[in-house]
């Protein structure tokens, strides 16, 4: 039996839907719009119990909150959404602190979930509970095969498309979308990074487990097999972050393939060093943004330092504009570094934020556990 308005936010009693088998199930829930393309596990009362008691939270705690139409997506409504998704109770907890991440005023989740940008939910998992729950940081980082990667991406595009209504031709507006929309969620592979865990930086304990989360464009492999010396490899970082089509003051993430990594720390260089460096070199000219239709109106230089910064009007390229170089970003700690992937082979990824300003920034959050 299947309670027919069960991710819907706000009901009350649930009327439930009598079913023969767990096939008709899966067809019913297909039918109520409820599922992302895929077939969905039948959530019964007894899986989403269980689903429950594998976090800290009671049934109607809140985990996230969208502000702007003053929506609360209850522990039970994210269970339930997990079950369907495939997860296991075990993942709750990383499930949980993604959606309470997601809630940060400064996440801002009404706007990536509704832009025609088409953002994918990134989600980071650090921590020694990668290992406990098998969440993958090695080869095929990015694709399918690890169940905790994807079903716990799945259950927050669950959770946004059937208690957000984030739902394409309704609120979700992208335009062509970005298949990390399905699921986009790896480890970070402490051991192969030369530098410390990702969490570390921002104060947690190694011992602590954490999310980071950060709505994104689709990834942009950055292949470099020849170069050995940091600064020509990182150039070729800085080239694709500097990618006309996703120039904005926004944030980046870049994911280093330990092959790649492995030659940035033997040579000395630490996390902040190649921050600076990649921040310096992933620029453009003035003159290359005008020209490509980037940069605001005729014969004013870009506000680069407002979070509402919007191209718009003519772009007339003046004396100087071929000099004047743009940064991506508005400094170096806008570059969020992690490793991952597999042992061999010189490709790695850059992330770029969302959006054509800077909106939104990555939020990270602590897994509690229970």
């Amino acid at each position: 039996m299947l309670p027919e308005d069960l991710v819907r936010p706000g009901s009350q009693r649930r009327p439930l839907i009598e079913v023969d088998d767990p096939w008709q199930a899966i067809e019913r829930l297909y039918e109520l719009g409820l599922t992302d393309g895929l077939p969905v596990v039948p959530p019964t009362d007894e899986l989403v119990s269980a689903m429950l008691a594998g976090g800290v939270w009671a049934a109607e705690d809140v985990l996230l909150h969208e502000s702007s139409r003053n929506i609360s997506v209850s522990a039970h409504l994210a269970a339930v959404n997990a079950v369907m998704a495939g997860a296991t109770p075990d993942y709750f907890p990383v499930i949980g602190a993604v959606l309470q991440a997601m809630s940060e005023p400064r996440f801002r989740l009404h706007l990536p979930t509704t832009s025609t940008g088409g953002a994918a939910m990134l989600i980071v998992v650090n921590g020694p509970i990668r290992d406990q729950i098998g969440v993958h940081y090695r080869e095929n980082l990015f694709g399918p095969g690890f169940r905790a990667n994807a079903t716990i991406g799945r259950t927050v595009r669950l959770v946004l498309r059937n208690c957000l209504s984030a739902i394409p031709g309704v609120l979700d507006k992208s335009t062509q979308g970005n298949p990390g929309k399905y699921a986009m969620c790896f480890g970070e592979d402490e051991a192969a990074s030369p530098w410390e865990p990702f969490h570390t930086t921002l104060g947690f304990d190694p011992s602590a487990s954490t999310v980071t989360v950060f709505p994104a464009e689709a990834g942009h492999n950055i292949v470099n097999h020849g170069a050995a010396d940091p600064e020509i490899l990182l150039r070729c970082f800085a080239d694709t972050m500097a990618a006309g089509g996703s120039f904005s003051p926004g944030y980046s993430i870049v994911v280093f393939a330990p092959e790649h990594a492995h030659k940035i720390g033997a040579a000395g260089w630490d996390r902040t060093r190649v921050q600076e460096f990649l921040y310096e070199h992933a620029c453009r000219s003035l003159a290359d943004l005008k020209a490509m239709g980037k940069i605001e109106a005729a014969g004013s230089d870009p506000d680069w330092s407002s979070p509402n910064w919007r191209p718009s009007g003519s772009q007339t390229i003046g004396p100087g504009d071929d000099q004047r170089m743009i940064h991506r970003g508005w400094g170096p700690d806008d570059i969020s570094l992690f490793a991952g992937g597999g042992s061999a082979g010189g490709h790695s990824a850059f992330f770029p934020s969302w959006s054509r300003a800077r909106i939104v920034a990555p939020v990270t959050k602590e897994i509690v556990l229970p």
